[in-house]
């Protein structure tokens, strides 16, 4: 900031307060001289600026990082912040032009592909088709904070009741489709030959099993004949009426 924008801002800060020089000075301890040499664009010492600024309820900045340690705001937290200013932007350009408040919900939301297939939570559900049949909104902030890209996710419906009481017959459930770092006792969608399962692996030494939480199922080993498609992150599930 040049000195004529210095002398400015300390002006309106002065007109802001109600104030003028001289009543300014006497107010806060400063000899009006000190004020009156700033407001003639003479170069005072860096404290005094600093103590008018503060008198003022003025920032005295020098250079970066201007963001005190500890508040600085991570990837996440910046597009977080992105997300809620443009939803704002969104809304005030709407008052404005006397339009209804309508958010553009790709602002806030990602579309997850929603897969005609069939994930067996029991023997095996034959893949017959893999074609998209629809779409599911998840929450850009959400995705962020459990470590998950956009590009990367699926929705499958589950057949069978070997996952119950987890998953049951007809639940949605969000897929990692990244290449996964297997973790103990998460729950997977394998593909094993045509068919697509989906189960809870459990580390045993070296080796990993296939392990359903409806104990009348049995356990099986995870080999080479079983490819790993992705993690089961979310569930979604539609409650009906008591017969």
């Amino acid at each position: 900031m040049s000195g004529p924008e210095i002398i400015q801002v300390i002006q309106d800060a002065l007109h802001r307060k109600g104030s003028n020089p001289s009543r300014f000075a006497k107010e806060n301890g400063f000899s009006v001289n000190a004020i009156r040499y700033i407001l003639e664009g003479r170069p005072p010492s860096s404290r005094r600026l600093a103590e008018v600024c503060e008198a003022l309820g003025l920032e005295f900045y020098v250079g970066p990082p201007r963001v005190p340690e500890g508040k600085r705001m991570d990837a996440s937290e910046l597009a977080n912040e992105l997300d809620r200013l443009a939803v704002e932007a969104r809304r005030i350009a709407d008052e404005a032009a006397g339009a209804p408040a309508e958010i553009d919900q790709n602002i806030l939301y990602v579309s997850a592909p929603r897969y005609e297939v069939l994930a067996a939570a029991g023997s095996g559900e034959e893949v017959l088709d893999e074609s998209v049949k629809g779409y599911l909104g998840f929450n850009k902030t959400w995705l962020r904070e459990q470590n998950l890209s956009a590009s990367n996710l699926a929705v499958i419906e589950v057949r069978g009741d070997s996952m119950e009481p987890t998953l049951h017959d007809g639940d949605s459930v969000l897929l990692d489709m990244r290449s996964p770092q297997l973790k103990d006792g998460g729950i997977y969608t394998l593909r094993r030959g045509g068919e697509l399962l989906v189960k809870r692996l459990r580390r045993q030494g070296a080796s990993w099993l296939i392990v359903s939480d409806n104990l009348t199922y049995s356990v099986e080993s995870l080999d080479e004949n079983v490819d790993v498609l992705g993690r089961v992150v979310w569930l979604g599930r539609t409650f009906t009426d008591a017969a």
